[in-house]
């Protein structure tokens, strides 16, 4: 058995984000919880009609056709990626719940204080305290209290209970012998 030549760490910074910044951050959070679950609500509806499912990309092409709606041009305001990431959570939801390892997927709620979204890529640290994420062409300014260390991958941005922002980021790095 061959072994693994890179191993994937995470690190975690606190963001401090301008009063604008702020407000699209909150955009992403609300955007991708409502693509979670009109989704979760399409694919609940869509099996009562048909008895069939809805896969990911049947979801994925639906939600472009959605973008392009008059009434719901604001999901065009965030990064796209972060919301087929959220309908990928929705598809992994659903496998897990038919392969009996959870229960059935539940709608997300406001009032749960979980936020976040994951950027699968373009992420990157510029001036060496921003982290620049899609759609936030400046950055995003982040108390780094370490280094990081190997190829930056990915990047899921929370928001804690307390109001806090705060973003994890994954780095590949080579496997020590």
């Amino acid at each position: 058995m061959e072994e693994s030549t890179t191993y994937f760490k995470a690190f975690r910074f606190r963001l401090e984000p301008t009063p604008d910044q702020a407000v699209l951050l909150s955009k992403h959070f609300g955007c991708t919880r409502f693509v979670y679950n009109h989704f979760l609500k399409e694919k609940q509806d869509h099996y009562l009609i048909n008895k069939k499912t809805l896969n990911y990309n049947n979801c994925s092409k639906i939600l472009t056709d959605l973008k392009q709606q008059e009434e719901f041009s604001w999901l065009s305001e965030v990064n796209s990626q972060s919301l087929q990431a959220a309908l990928k959570n929705l598809e992994t939801a659903y496998g897990n719940f038919f392969k009996k390892r959870s229960k059935f997927p539940r709608f997300k709620s406001r009032k749960n204080n979980a936020n976040s979204f994951y950027c699968p890529q373009l992420v990157d640290v510029i001036g060496g305290n921003r982290v620049k994420i899609p759609k936030f062409k400046e950055g995003i300014k982040f108390i780094r209290h370490r280094e990081l260390k190997g190829e930056i991958r990915s990047a899921t941005v929370s928001r804690a209970p307390t109001g806090k922002h705060y973003v994890s980021i994954l780095c590949e790095l080579p496997a020590e012998k």
